[in-house]
């Protein structure tokens, strides 16, 4: 039973701790990001900041990392871990949509604007640190329940909802009437079809390699749990 013990208590410090590291990642980049008042290279800085979805991601994948602190806290103190099930699925959600940023300005921005550009300053946390951190976080540092293949469309849901308002603000409002220009050019720079068929099946299959190892890592978990409990079992 100590053993079990110690199990716990790794995966609550571990928890603790990655989620803490997220979250203080992200206010730094955020922070950057608003004091920031003119960059040449970025027209969406200040306030504007928040109309971006690399800016929008991590602040929900930070909120995220936030909430699940108490529980791991509270599952430190009681010696029982445990994260409720709506909370593992806005981590679920959080994370995709940061993978998702971090794949877009690995594959996309990065060639064309230049890495250096794209990953340094306060686009090296929100764009690259933040992201991965988040990964590894939600991967292995928090195995808590099974996340089911429904589950994947709920993590999906920022990504959903960022693209129907950008295509709103870019191409039916347009910046000639309050809109935004197309800052990202996935719809002027790239035929738009390819835009609006490939992001949504890109995102699908990021959240499920992100659930595919988030379950590999429970059921590692809780093999190990099994064998400490029951050793006779491990014998068999």
């Amino acid at each position: 039973m100590d053993a079990a013990n110690q199990i716990t208590k790794k995966k609550c410090i571990a928890a603790m701790i990655s989620s803490f590291v997220v979250s203080v990642c992200v206010c730094i980049g955020v922070t950057m990001n608003l004091t920031t008042l003119y960059d040449v290279n970025f027209d969406h800085m200040g306030l504007r900041t928040f109309c971006m979805f690399t800016v929008n991601s991590n602040i929900l994948c930070g909120i995220a990392m936030l909430m699940a602190l108490p529980y791991t806290i509270d599952s430190l103190i009681n010696k029982e871990y445990y994260l409720p099930n709506w909370m593992v699925d806005l981590l679920f959600a959080g994370t995709t949509s940061v993978a998702l940023t971090f794949l877009v300005s690995l594959c996309i921005l990065a060639p064309v604007k230049g890495f250096v550009l794209i990953f340094t300053g306060s686009r090296f946390f929100l764009h690259g640190l933040c992201p991965i951190l988040a990964m590894i976080t939600f991967c292995f540092f928090i195995p808590s329940h099974f996340i089911a293949l429904r589950e994947s469309i709920f993590a999906m849901l920022p990504v959903m909802l960022y693209a129907m308002v950008y295509y709103f603000m870019v191409e039916i409002l347009g910046p000639k009437n309050g809109g935004w220009d197309d800052f990202y050019g996935f719809l002027t720079r790239i035929p738009q079809w390819v835009s609006l068929l490939s992001f949504m099946p890109l995102t699908f299959a990021i959240a499920s390699v992100l659930r595919l190892l988030h379950n590999s890592s429970c059921f590692r978990v809780r093999r190990i749990e099994a064998q400490l409990l029951h050793p006779s079992e491990k014998q068999q």
